[in-house]
């Protein structure tokens, strides 16, 4: 892969742009990087950043790949946990830590992230902060994360219903990104008619 001119550098008080930021910086010029080294990168930033991949990659196009949302819910899942048990960065499993991503392709999702990351960057600012660091909150969160990225696990394969399940989660992980309990009150309140939802495409109700 040909070494490419680093990305601008983003504003400092966007912390999605931040994230996007990191994640360019380390991969440019690599032909391949481990999907490990992408998580490491995020998670010296707490966890918010690490939902925040992990959900998008299943709500964007990336999620009809097969195998995807499966992947990312267990990462969602090995993330939630760790929380539970107030554990500051993510550790995954060594098989996961060495899957391999090709290089231009993080970075031309980078490129794409950006614009609605300094959108959302503009907006998404510290406020109603105990939604994103009391023990109560962080356990809630945690919690319907599990359950959720059990569920994609299960019946992920559905088509659509990693996008209706994952999208309270890409809530959660750009409200802990920033410290913005309005995103985390925000991804509470589309759980409920997204566990429904999920229900219905299922033929459960």
């Amino acid at each position: 892969m040909t070494e490419t001119p680093p990305p601008p550098a983003p504003d400092p008080s966007l912390p999605l742009e931040q994230m996007l930021w990191d994640v360019a910086t380390m991969v440019n010029g690599r032909e391949t990087v481990l999907f490990g080294e992408m998580l490491d990168a995020l998670g010296r930033r707490g966890f918010g950043p690490v939902l925040t991949l992990a959900s998008a990659m299943a709500v964007l196009p990336t999620g009809i790949v097969p195998g995807v949302p499966a992947v990312m819910a267990v990462i969602m899942m090995i993330a939630s946990v760790q929380m539970l048990r107030g554990r500051k960065e993510l550790w995954v499993p060594p098989r996961l830590y060495r899957l391999q991503i090709p290089g231009v392709t993080v970075l031309k999702a980078v490129a794409r992230a950006r614009p609605t990351a300094r959108r959302l960057g503009r907006i998404n600012r510290p406020h109603m902060q105990w939604l994103t660091r009391s023990r109560p909150a962080i356990w809630s969160i945690a919690l319907v994360v599990i359950l959720t990225s059990c569920a994609i696990i299960t019946i992920g394969a559905i088509p659509g219903l990693p996008f209706v399940l994952a999208i309270h989660l890409l809530a959660f992980g750009i409200g802990l990104t920033a410290g913005d309990g309005r995103f985390v009150a925000a991804g509470f309140a589309i759980f409920l008619p997204a566990a429904y939802g999920a229900l219905r495409l299922t033929g459960m109700v």
